[in-house]
């Protein structure tokens, strides 16, 4: 009798994710007809995606990866020169790396999203000089880029969109810019208050999204309550619930630059803007990975304690005690009864 041994064809979670993301793509093995084909777009994509992991410089990250399992897991025959790679980074425009990020979002269920701005250091600042100029008495310019995104709140938690800029720009800015990029309708887009204008709502009813954001406080200086700030309140209460996932916009900056230790590591603009996609389709993928063959369900789950303080140490038990035997243990033992109507949440 024949007994048939099934190995798994994939080698590792990312080599699947990869493998998957260059077959959506649907780019050729080699741009070139004629010349060398020592390397494939795989190959290529694969180790910008570890590079980017990985976090080091060029010289430093290929003088390790002789050591890792990726040369025969890609089929590497050699490893690329500094200058090659260099040159592989030049290849993948942002228009490439952008069409890479949307082909890595699952879009299924996407019902509520965020969007949030958050700066992006440098790699190569000094803090030592920094500190000598705080001891003479001198102001220190922090130079950071912007970095803006819109996040799905539910599910895996993917960034959909995003826009980078080398300098600061006010988050109303580039929310008018972000919005008539986006490709989903009948959405829910949540913004925290640095989203005060009026235009975003019916910017965003033009897809047929509803845009919510809580009411700036002016400080006694607006002109009167006009018809579109009574709407956009009303909007804001009647969302109050579904406005409490807006703070997953900061976890995702948050396992950007803390998980990941996002630092832009270029020097020239076009190849920071680069860098940033990378980035953030690699992020796109953990994503992926985290919730590989998970079904997701999201669920939200109200606790209550209760606590009685007994005068003696004799009605500790609450089977002795009064309160519990004539008001709790009825309720528990009630199983139609609902505990959130009894605190007032239903």
């Amino acid at each position: 009798m024949l007994q048939k041994e099934v190995i798994n064809q994939y080698n590792n979670e990312l080599e699947e994710q990869l493998i998957k993301l260059f077959h959506k793509s649907e780019l050729p093995l080699h741009f070139n007809k004629t010349g060398y084909k020592d390397f494939t777009n795989y190959q290529r994509i694969s180790l910008i995606v570890i590079f980017r992991r990985e976090n080091k410089s060029i010289r430093d990250f290929l003088k390790d990866f002789k050591e890792s399992k990726w040369m025969s897991w890609l089929g590497l025959k050699r490893i690329p020169k500094k200058s090659t790679f260099h040159d592989w980074l030049v290849i993948f425009d942002t228009e490439i790396i952008r069409e890479f990020i949307d082909l890595s979002v699952d879009k299924s269920n996407l019902k509520v999203t965020a969007i949030d701005g958050s700066g992006i250091e440098t790699n190569f600042q000094s803090p030592y000089y920094q500190k000598r100029l705080k001891e003479l008495g001198e102001k220190v310019k922090n130079s950071y880029h912007k970095l803006d995104i819109i996040v799905n709140v539910y599910g895996k938690k993917q960034i959909l969109d995003y826009s980078f800029l080398l300098k600061n720009r006010h988050d109303s800015f580039v929310a008018k810019k972000l919005l008539k990029k986006i490709k989903f309708n009948r959405c829910k887009i949540l913004a925290d208050k640095g989203y005060p204008d009026y235009e975003f709502i019916e910017q965003s009813k033009e897809k047929q999204n509803n845009f919510i954001s809580p009411p700036k406080n002016y400080g006694g200086k607006c002109r009167g309550d006009s018809f579109r700030r009574q709407r956009k309140i009303k909007n804001y209460e009647s969302n109050k619930k579904i406005y409490r996932r807006r703070v997953i916009v900061e976890c995702v900056f948050s396992s950007l630059k803390r998980k990941q230790k996002l630092k832009l590591r270029s020097k020239l603009g076009y190849m920071k803007k680069r860098e940033m996609g990378w980035h953030i389709l690699f992020y796109n993928i953990r994503r992926n990975i985290e919730f590989n063959g998970v079904k997701l369900k999201e669920n939200l789950t109200f606790y209550f304690f209760i606590l009685i303080i007994c005068p003696t140490p004799d009605k500790v038990l609450f089977t002795n005690n009064h309160y519990f035997v004539n008001h709790i243990k009825p309720l528990v033992e009630d199983k139609s009864f609902k505990f959130g109507r009894f605190l007032g949440l239903i």
